[in-house]
């Protein structure tokens, strides 16, 4: 029997949720007061709709709420969300709830004891705190358009780019092992321009302009990137455009980290300057348009230093990221919201983008897989998903080598962590045991046939 699911809101993180679950084969109906809203997500998608606030019960009711498994509260309100999942518990007794929490008022410690205890919401999903640390983590890792963790941080996933520099190019990726023989390196998927490749035998090789996804040893990240013709390092001056939540936060977290970095914000609203002067001593508040390049030239931005592009407009990022980069900046990260905009950003050989809608759903689908899956994070491409498991005794991965395994032809494996925290890069010969935490990058359309290949007992509930 299919596992239904009521998601509320219908905007950019509630379609993309849609989207990923839909496509998994669960039972989903849409709640949103927008008209056109549902209209989209039923003509796109097999799914319900229905027109109303998602905090009022005889919607909830109207939506099956009755007899739903999950409800996933991703509307632009908290209020909304939070009374949604009270009467959703209260009234209806629904199982599991994920609720989206975008204010810091919301965030309180006791707050969330509330929500947790009391309304007992199982996940809360605040994304401005998770897209600050995706900024971040491309601040401190250069070299890559994408970073994530997996496997208790063992292992990271960098996105790079492959330039005319690379020492790797027109090289069959099973030579990586003779060539860099200290490197525990595994190619998961590359994306050639539009078209999707995953390398399964090893004679694929990269290509000038490739956008290639990685899996390696935490500890071997600099090494790595050295390896792919990235030898960046941190910048010790930063500018960061828009002094929005997400960007106040990210000045934050760079001066806790790194106290000695130079900050320096520009924004046009001058309210919202002046809370940044007033919050951020540490940090020099211009006040203008991130598209003047009279501003851009009074932020001296030069060699060596990262432009964040923060504000709410995906336009304005990415132009003010061109201008920064004609200006001398060497590194620039900006918020892409629309997905028609990444194979644009792509093409203007600028290097970081952070996808909040992305980052949101891909929190969600976590608790939603929420069997023996560990870590979900979804490629800026949309083309699928990195994930990380626990290996079960039950799965007929186990107790075989690889090359005796059936996996779907666009699946691959970037690594395998044993319990003692020793780590394999997947070959023919290697062998799953129980326990172990694999890495693996996974097409949507593929994620129902690797659920029931892993016995990963994903029926989440």
């Amino acid at each position: 029997m299919k596992q239904k699911i009521i998601i509320c809101g219908a905007g950019r993180v509630g379609i993309s949720i849609t989207e990923h679950l839909s496509n998994e084969g669960f039972d989903i109906t849409v709640i949103d007061s927008n008209a056109e809203a549902i209209q989209k997500a039923t003509e796109l998608y097999d799914v319900q709709g229905v027109l109303g606030l998602a905090s009022h019960p005889n919607v909830l009711e109207d939506a099956g709420i009755k007899d739903s498994d999950m409800i996933i509260a991703v509307t632009q309100s908290d209020e909304i969300n939070i009374a949604a999942c009270h009467i959703a518990k209260s009234i209806f007794a629904t199982p599991t709830m994920i609720i989206r929490i975008r204010s810091k008022a919301y965030l309180q410690p006791s707050y969330v004891e509330y929500l947790l205890k009391d309304v007992k919401v199982n996940r809360i999903i605040c994304p401005e705190d998770e897209v600050a640390t995706a900024i971040v983590n491309q601040w401190r890792t250069p070299g890559a358009f994408d970073v994530a963790e997996f496997a208790r941080s063992s292992i990271t996933m960098l996105g790079v780019s492959c330039k005319n520099d690379c020492p790797l190019l027109d090289t069959p990726l099973r030579n990586l092992v003779d060539l860099f023989p200290d490197l525990s390196v595994t190619v998961m998927a590359i994306i050639r321009g539009t078209k999707l490749i995953v390398p399964r035998g090893g004679d694929d090789i990269i290509l000038s302009g490739d956008r290639v996804y990685l899996a390696c040893p935490t500890a071997q990240i600099d090494r790595t990137l050295r390896a792919f013709g990235h030898a960046e390092i941190t910048a010790a001056k930063v500018t960061i455009s828009g002094a929005g939540i997400i960007g106040i936060r990210v000045a934050e977290e760079i001066h806790k980290l790194s106290p000695e970095t130079n900050l320096t914000m520009l924004e046009l609203d001058k309210d919202k300057a002046r809370y940044a002067a007033e919050t951020l001593e540490y940090a020099t508040i211009i006040s203008g348009d991130s598209l003047d390049p009279e501003i851009i030239k009074e932020a001296r931005l030069g060699q060596g230093e990262t432009y964040i592009a923060a504000t709410n407009n995906d336009e304005v990022n990415i132009l003010s990221s061109l201008l920064a980069k004609r200006s001398g900046a060497s590194h620039t990260v900006a918020l892409i919201n629309l997905p028609v905009f990444i194979p644009l950003f792509n093409s203007l050989d600028l290097e970081g983008v952070v996808s909040p809608p992305n980052l949101t759903s891909s929190s969600i689908l976590q608790e939603v897989r929420s069997g023996q899956i560990e870590h979900v994070h979804s490629i800026i491409e949309e083309f699928g998903e990195i994930i990380s498991f626990e290996a079960l005794k039950s799965s007929s991965i186990v107790g075989r080598p690889l090359k005796n395994i059936k996996l779907p032809k666009d699946v691959s494996l970037g690594a395998i962590v044993k319990e003692d925290n020793t780590i394999l890069s997947p070959r023919g010969v290697t062998i799953i045991e129980a326990g172990d935490i694999v890495v693996m990058f996974v097409p949507v359309k593929s994620m129902k046939k690797v659920e029931e290949l892993l016995s990963v007992n994903l029926d989440f509930f």
